[in-house]
């Protein structure tokens, strides 16, 4: 057993002098309870107070959550990561205890288009506290022939940040061509948030199609996980 391993927890009787042995039989196992993560951090460090190191545990009222000290932070213990999706612009709004996120951004494809480039993909962003994350849309295409014998386009799926493709069929030629917009750029970015505070989302739209039977880009999206 370690140090602080009690195999009974006693019970105390009304007028009973408590000594320093039981006393720090208490505090050494107990598992102290804090209103806020503001009393919970100034608990600790100070003069005559337990300083905070690796596998100290406590319980915060205001989220109800036991949490653990790692070394460097402050987790929730059995905490679940949950993911918010948005396949449209919106706002997140942190839920309680919730201090940190992170965002998957990902950007529209650009569009794509026969002898008129498509449109560029729309940004994507999450504007945290720190500052606002962004995504850039793909570029839009342009395949430049003349009349082919057979086009066959395919836009980009909605929510995949995929560039539109275009083949082009020129027999008469001797060949063909075919091409894809560029896809928007995916981005992995965390950040702080506030409890009940909500951080603007932006979802890029899909490339616009060019001309002559081209296709849109697809659309991108945001996913925002966090631990509760």
């Amino acid at each position: 057993m370690g140090a602080n391993a009690q195999t009974t927890v006693p019970v105390f009787a009304s007028g009973e002098v408590l000594t320093a042995v039981n006393q720090n039989l208490s505090a050494g196992t107990g598992v102290p309870v804090f209103a806020t993560t503001v009393t919970r951090d100034a608990a600790f460090g100070g003069a005559g107070e337990k300083t905070l190191a690796q596998g100290q545990l406590c319980y915060l009222e205001a989220t109800d959550k036991v949490q653990y000290y790692n070394g460097t932070a402050w987790a929730n213990l059995g905490s679940v990561t949950n993911v918010t999706v948005f396949t449209a612009n919106g706002t997140f709004t942190p839920p309680a205890g919730v201090t940190y996120a992170i965002a998957h951004i990902l950007a529209g494809g650009g569009g794509i288009g026969r002898n008129g480039a498509g449109g560029a993909g729309g940004t994507s962003s999450v504007a945290f506290a720190s500052g606002t994350i962004s995504a850039t849309g793909g570029p839009g295409c342009s395949l430049a022939h003349g009349t082919p014998d057979a086009a066959f386009s395919t836009a980009g799926q909605i929510n995949s940040g995929m560039g539109a493709f275009m083949s082009l069929d020129e027999q008469s030629l001797g060949g063909g061509s075919a091409g894809q917009a560029i896809n928007g750029a995916l981005i992995v970015a965390g950040g702080a948030v506030t409890p009940g505070t909500g951080i603007t989302v932006t979802v890029g739209a899909g490339g616009t199609a060019g001309s002559n039977g081209g296709a849109a880009g697809g659309s991108g999206y945001v996913w925002i996980e966090y631990e509760v």
